[in-house]
């Protein structure tokens, strides 16, 4: 018989060493898909902190001034019955539309709501006053109204006296038109340098 022995021969080597890296190959196609539907809209969120305030902005323009004012006043004396009113025969005067005189007249027209301030100068003297002490009163009245506040007095010892008097007041005008007058009591008395001063305030 022969026998025939095969011998099998290791011919590799030890792993040599990792070669460098390659360059990177070409990107390739995007891919294609269907969009999904938009989803449902989710609980609003709790509202966040308050910012800080802004600079505060300018100034803007000062409007006009709503000027309603009457000066009214008397240049030769004039002589009042006790109840009546005093004329005033010039207007030094006139602004604004709330208040109305004609030269000459005993009433001013109060057409327009609000506070008003008047006063009222003079000189006083009796005319016909026959009985001593006397006393002259200067009020105003409203709608014919005689008004408590703004009424003044001036004593008279002899008809040779001439005293000044002045009386002022503020009233609340709700109702228009009114009419102001400055009426005189007490008796017969002249009056001179006579002034009626009305202001809107």
């Amino acid at each position: 018989d022969i026998i025939i022995e095969k011998i099998v021969y290791d011919r590799s080597g030890p792993t040599g060493p990792t070669g460098p890296k390659g360059p990177t190959g070409p990107t390739g196609p995007m891919g294609t898909g269907a969009t999904g539907a938009t989803g449902p809209t989710g609980v609003t969120g709790p509202t966040g902190p308050t910012g800080p305030t802004g600079a505060m902005g300018a100034t803007g323009a000062t409007g006009a001034a709503d000027t309603q004012a009457l000066s009214a006043y008397s240049t030769p004396a004039a002589v009042a019955a006790s109840g009546g009113a005093l004329e005033f025969d010039m207007n030094n005067a006139l602004v604004g539309t709330a208040l109305a005189h004609t030269p000459g007249s005993d009433t001013v027209t109060i057409s327009e709501p609000g506070t008003y301030f008047v006063q009222y100068n003079g000189t006083t003297y009796p005319a016909n006053i026959t009985s001593f002490p006397a006393v002259n009163t200067i009020n105003f009245t409203l709608n014919g109204a005689t008004q408590s506040a703004g009424a003044a007095q001036t004593r008279f010892d002899s008809a040779a006296q001439a005293e000044a008097i002045s009386a002022a007041a503020v009233f609340n005008i709700t109702t228009v038109p009114t009419t102001l007058q400055v009426i005189s009591g007490g008796g017969v008395y002249g009056y001179s340098d006579a002034t009626l001063n009305v202001f809107k305030i």
